[in-house]
């Protein structure tokens, strides 16, 4: 059963994904609709935009069985007119269009909430019935121009500064608290921001060792950490942004298992775009650490995660945490997302400006600025996590996580 049948028919999606490849070629536009008119204003404006257009006639469960079977297009527009609760329908979508894909929504519901719900989660536009050809034309232009943006993008925006914190914080219990040799390696060489969370001087070396994969050997690597106390060093560059930067992979995978030979703990975090890299991290990792939050492009991604944890390291442990909680930005209670992830989430971190406030203040971790605070009892839950060993329940040897965030 493929991932995105697994979740539209309620079924647990904790075990190796079955994918259904080759059963369709990538299309540029695929529109599912269940009414002559929209059928008809849909041809009009897109059969001249797109050569190999199909119009076939369904709702949302013919779309999640049309994605089941193969590569998305590159445009996608749904009718969800034949649900009574669209958004909920358009979960199983959501968790299975590629990222690249752009996603138009149709329905009958005039409903301002349900449009932010829709673009929140990742569709483009949402379109209410009857659609003009004015509305669907200026909808596909601003597809296309999120779409073009997101390939061009060199920089990124980043989820605030919490996720930062979760790491820093985490890392700091291992490495303070605990008084575990850890090493902390950003492979964000462009845009990471932990040697700056650590105020410590990032190396220009990193980017050295993973161009170079000849050069990986204990003395080099010993010479682009940073010591940041007596338990913790950090790996972490800053390249300039204007420039293009490739990820050599037998070098990331070279440089792990020489980082293994030195130290009992490391904690990688990579950019998300690193596709390669990301991989060749994720198969070395016994922990992996999925950062959320409990809003529909959340689980969305937290799903993705997920289903790319099994294809490729199928036997790491897999700790999802729930970052602030959701707040009054929450979408998603923890039973639905929990039911819809097929995993638990281990900890949730709950919202406290007060101790964000102090740790911005005094440019430590929230473990150190605001150490009675239930953030801090959240990343110290984290951290016993990675550093116990499940089947004992005693303190792990060697532990090498990965973190993820959702953006």
């Amino acid at each position: 059963m493929s991932f995105a049948s697994k979740l539209r028919r309620g079924a647990p999606i904790d075990g190796p994904i079955e994918p259904d490849l080759g059963q369709q070629a990538a299309a540029d536009c695929v529109a599912f609709v269940n009414d002559p008119e929209t059928h008809g204003i849909i041809n009009l404006v897109c059969g001249s935009r797109f050569p190999g257009l199909q119009i076939i006639n369904g709702g949302t469960r013919e779309v999640v069985d049309y994605l089941a079977a193969g590569a998305p297009p590159k445009l996608l527009i749904v009718d969800v007119s034949d649900s009574a609760k669209p958004m909920s329908a358009m979960l199983p979508i959501i968790a299975a269009f590629a990222e690249d894909t752009k996603v138009i929504a149709i329905g009958a519901v005039n409903d301002i909430n349900l449009y932010r719900e829709m673009t929140e989660a990742g569709i483009s536009d949402y379109l209410v019935k009857p659609v003009g050809d004015r509305a669907l034309d200026s909808a596909i232009n601003r597809a296309e121009e999120k779409r073009q943006q997101a390939l061009a993008a060199t920089v990124s925006a980043g989820q605030a500064a919490a996720p930062v914190n979760d790491k820093r914080s985490v890392v700091s219990v291992m490495a303070f608290d605990k008084k575990r040799d850890t090493i902390l390696m950003d492979l964000d060489l462009q845009d990471g921001s932990i040697a700056l969370a650590l105020d410590v001087e990032p190396s220009h070396g990193l980017r050295e060792v993973l161009d170079n994969p000849s050069r990986i050997d204990s003395l080099f690597i010993t010479s682009v950490g940073v010591k940041c106390g007596e338990h913790l060093t950090v790996m972490a560059a800053e390249e300039g942004v204007d420039e293009e930067v490739h990820y050599n992979t037998s070098a990331v995978s070279l440089l792990i298992e020489e980082l293994r030979k030195q130290t009992p703990a490391i904690v990688v975090d990579v950019p998300r775009k690193a596709a390669a890299a990301r991989a060749a991290v994720l198969a070395a990792s016994t922990d992996i650490v999925v950062v959320t939050d409990m809003t529909l492009a959340g689980l969305r991604d937290a799903i993705r995660f997920n289903a790319m944890i099994h294809q490729v390291a199928s036997s790491a442990r897999v700790i999802f945490v729930a970052n602030r909680d959701g707040g009054k930005e929450a979408t998603v209670s923890k039973t639905e997302f929990e039911k819809a992830l097929g995993k638990p989430i281990n900890v949730m971190i709950a919202e406290d400006a007060k101790a964000n406030q102090a740790a911005a203040n005094a440019g430590k971790p929230i473990v150190a600025a605001a150490s009675g605070s239930k953030m801090t009892s959240a990343f110290k839950s984290i951290a016993n996590l990675i550093t116990t060993d499940p089947a004992s329940g005693k303190s792990a040897k060697k532990k090498f996580s990965f973190f993820s965030k959702k953006k």
